[in-house]
């Protein structure tokens, strides 16, 4: 016995009968068996609005079995290689429909099989076979990274960054400690050379104010809060840029968790501020004399420090 299922509704139950004819369910599943290129999973191809597959599948242990025909199957699938061979076994199918099968199933409530049912499936079918959907693949997702998560910006709602489990074991280690500063933590890039904004790039700058660091930042490619970052520039980074004035500047950089991590210059990596208290608002927390606070940027993965 043939379990068939024309996959295409949405709201309703899709139309289900039953083969129980011996005879016709092994012609049907010789043929299957010998055409190529016609059958894929089931779920395997389209799976938007309207006619998606037929579906088929092998009720008792003992039906008919051939090489390459499993239990279960779909025909018409855009995932087939052949959709046209494939669409004709589907179409001998749908044309077969049982009025009033004998067999009634729960489906039959909602989605009786009738004539204007079988009609409008086979209008449907046919628009399908002669255009069908080619929906673009999606965008590949970031991969999986259990220290990192992506967020959306509360401050700019169309933009997300990624924010990483603070890691401080990372940069305060003999070797890794005295060579970086808080824009190699910023930036989440441990280059060993006290990076500087604008090194890399011929734009560094010895005035230390909001306007010449945040220039020389943006030619190593930071963006300023809100100028979203595309998912190509996966990890994205929300940095944070504050001076003291005439005399140095100091970056923070967003961690999970909801807090901001940083880390002075040679010293040991931290998520606290001059007060020792954990840093929620880097333009609120005690930053000494770094009293400018200048503006947010997003870092992505094409920003180049030295």
């Amino acid at each position: 016995m043939l379990r068939i299922e024309i996959d295409l509704f949405s709201g309703r139950p899709n139309p289900v009968w039953i083969v129980t004819d011996g005879a016709e369910t092994e012609r049907f599943l010789g043929a299957v068996a010998e055409a190529r290129g016609v059958i894929a999973k089931q779920g395997a191809g389209f799976t938007g609005l309207g006619f998606r597959e037929v579906r088929v599948d092998l009720l008792g242990d003992d039906d008919p079995l051939y090489k390459r025909v499993p239990k279960q199957f779909a025909l018409a699938s855009t995932a087939v290689a052949d959709l046209n061979a494939s669409g004709e076994l589907a179409r001998r199918l749908i044309e077969a429909i049982p009025i009033r099968s004998k067999i009634q199933l729960v489906e039959h409530t909602l989605t009786p099989l009738t004539s204007k049912l079988r009609d409008g499936i086979l209008e449907r079918f046919i628009r399908f076979l002669a255009n069908p959907p080619r929906p673009r693949r999606p965008k590949p997702q970031p991969p999986s990274n259990p220290l990192r998560t992506t967020v959306n910006d509360e401050t700019c709602t169309k933009c997300q960054y990624e924010v990483s489990q603070f890691n401080p074991g990372f940069w305060n280690i003999p070797t890794v400690q005295p060579y970086n500063n808080c824009y190699n933590y910023a930036r989440n890039w441990r280059t060993n050379t006290f990076a500087q904004p604008g090194r890399a790039h011929g734009a560094q700058t010895g005035i230390m104010a909001c306007g010449t660091v945040t220039t020389a930042a943006m030619a190593d490619g930071l963006r300023k809060r809100c100028d979203c970052l595309p998912k190509s520039e996966y990890p994205r980074r929300l940095m944070a840029l504050v001076i003291d004035p005439g005399f140095d500047y100091h970056w923070y950089r967003h961690q999970r968790g909801g807090f901001w991590g940083h880390k002075p210059g040679g010293t040991a990596a931290r998520n606290v501020d001059n007060s020792n208290v954990v840093i929620t608002d880097p333009e609120t927390c005690d930053r000494g004399g770094y009293t400018d606070f200048c503006e947010y940027f997003y870092a992505g993965r094409s920003v180049v420090i030295s």
